[in-house]
């Protein structure tokens, strides 16, 4: 668990947070085993494999995350 943050880790956490424009935070593991945040940005589109992120920062880039590889969490 990321502190401060619930994890989504089902198709229907990802689609409410997608329908309700809920910032997301994308996070991924570094070489040492800690969390660090990639981006944050609205979930634009999923798939069982898959979430594509609209990022915050530069609202010209929407890029995909693999759902294996990165977690996905939301402030609480």
């Amino acid at each position: 668990m990321i502190y401060g943050t619930k994890l989504l880790d089902t198709d229907t956490e990802l689609f409410i947070a997608a329908l309700t424009k809920t910032p997301v935070y994308v996070w991924s593991l570094d070489h040492i085993g800690v969390y660090y945040q990639v981006t944050s940005g609205i979930i634009v589109k999923y798939t069982p494999d898959e979430v594509r992120i609209h990022c915050e920062h530069d609202t010209s880039i929407s890029q995909w995350y693999s759902r294996e590889s990165y977690e996905f969490s939301i402030s609480f």
